[in-house]
């Protein structure tokens, strides 16, 4: 078996300045990154945790803030054409602003969206993406086999923003 060679993420906002592509998988430490329309780069988990918010100045700087929703993931696994090529452990990192997000809605009695489910599976060109309940099911999903070529980003959810229209 041949492990695929992967090409480099389009990468839409240049933050943190410096930092991994999204989809590297030679940086043997769990990452975080950004998602909104787009991939921020990826950093070592708890490097920049305490500048990230949805509204922080720096962030905004970078990244626009029109967009409807934003997300700040923690990276689990690349998976290319089947191949789970890295996985990487979870943090302890909580995840509460998801939680607080999730909790508002049931209490509201709102339908639950895909947005609230804490695992996702992103793929490396942005079209297309799921939502699951738990990384065992994303990780088989990713690993299914297509007829195309894919490379997956699995990820759970740490914090999402939804602005409000």
């Amino acid at each position: 078996m041949t492990v695929p060679r992967l090409s480099p993420t389009k990468v839409s906002y240049d933050y943190p300045s410096g930092g991994l592509d999204p989809f590297d998988v030679d940086e043997p430490r769990t990452q975080h990154l950004y998602e909104a329309c787009g991939w921020s780069r990826a950093w070592v988990a708890g490097e920049a945790w305490a500048l990230w918010s949805a509204e922080s100045r720096a962030t905004s700087e970078v990244i626009p803030l029109q967009y409807r929703s934003h997300s700040l993931l923690e990276k689990l696994a690349v998976v290319v054409n089947g191949i789970v090529l890295r996985e990487w452990p979870e943090t302890p990192q909580p995840a509460y602003a998801l939680w607080r997000e999730v909790e508002r809605a049931q209490r509201s009695g709102a339908r639950r969206e895909s947005w609230m489910l804490p695992y996702r599976l992103i793929r490396q060109n942005g079209n297309g993406r799921n939502a699951f309940d738990v990384y065992e099911d994303a990780i088989a999903t990713a690993v299914r086999p297509s007829p195309q070529a894919v490379t997956w980003l699995v990820c759970r959810v740490l914090a999402h923003h939804v602005v409000a229209s």
